[in-house]
């Protein structure tokens, strides 16, 4: 899996190198070699995946190294899909270098792979989080959104060139929230399987409701005319770093079910 992940780490700064020379020189040459150069990263990033996949007989998503690595692809995947539907070049600016660090912290925390644990042999584990991790990249491209449309507010750009990423952010964060959502209720069903309750008073638990409840907030203050723009920019911003924290963070520093 090792040389897999090495290889899409270069070709993700090669086209992160690329785009940005597309931004600075208006270059349509470098703007495509940066759209296929990440396509070949994704297809070198599956193919890490699918290796682990063959040589564990399970889903990559056992450990911290397998779901950083995971978490890394479904960024870089929604970031495809917004160049390529929206032919959107910005975002990636930021998408690409969270994925990148990602695997490179993946590669520093590298864990040999093995069979599942008797707790996690369920449709409801990978299910969980598969939805977790989809979320979770949504939340990142909801982020890159809001900083690229607050850099440009802070630009004083017309509202024309700004409000794509506000919108981007806003739809990231819908799509994002749902698929947490989803995420929560297949936990809730795992957690009941495994040890006899849908709810863990644990830290993990917590504060991925505390996840659901501020993307909640996040996603209806959407619909007020007030905290359209920045207001809610910045609180994209913030839920970010909650994220972070309650992916990492949480499982570093504190005991849980869910701890590596």
């Amino acid at each position: 899996m090792k040389p897999f992940i090495i290889a899409s780490i270069a070709l993700y700064v090669l086209s992160a190198a690329a785009v940005l020379i597309h931004h600075a020189s208006g270059s349509k040459r470098a703007g495509s070699a940066s759209k296929w150069l990440l396509i070949a990263g994704l297809l070198a990033h599956s193919g890490g995946l699918i290796q682990r996949i063959v040589s564990t007989g399970h889903a990559p998503m056992a450990s911290m190294y397998e779901t950083l690595v995971f978490f890394s692809w479904t960024t870089v995947l929604v970031s495809a899909v917004v160049i390529f539907r929206y032919d959107e070049r910005e975002t990636e600016v930021i998408t690409l270098p969270v994925a990148v660090l990602a695997l490179v912290f993946a590669l520093a925390n590298e864990q040999p792979g093995g069979p599942l644990t008797l707790v996690l042999r369920t449709i409801w584990f990978e299910t969980h989080v598969i939805s977790s991790f989809a979320g979770y990249a949504l939340f990142t491209l909801a982020f890159s959104g809001a900083v690229i449309f607050l850099w440009k507010k802070w630009r004083g750009l017309e509202a024309e060139d700004i409000r794509k990423f506000q919108e981007i952010a806003a739809k990231s964060i819908l799509w994002g929230f749902f698929f947490f959502s989803a995420s929560m209720f297949a936990g809730a069903v795992w957690a009941y399987l495994a040890w006899g309750n849908y709810w863990l008073w644990e830290p993990k638990v917590i504060w991925s409701f505390i996840v659901w409840f501020y993307y909640a907030g996040a996603m209806h203050a959407w619909y007020v005319r007030e905290w359209r723009g920045v207001g809610l920019s910045i609180a994209t911003v913030l839920g970010f770093f909650v994220v972070l924290f309650t992916y990492l963070g949480v499982s570093l520093l504190m005991k849980s079910s869910h701890s590596f």
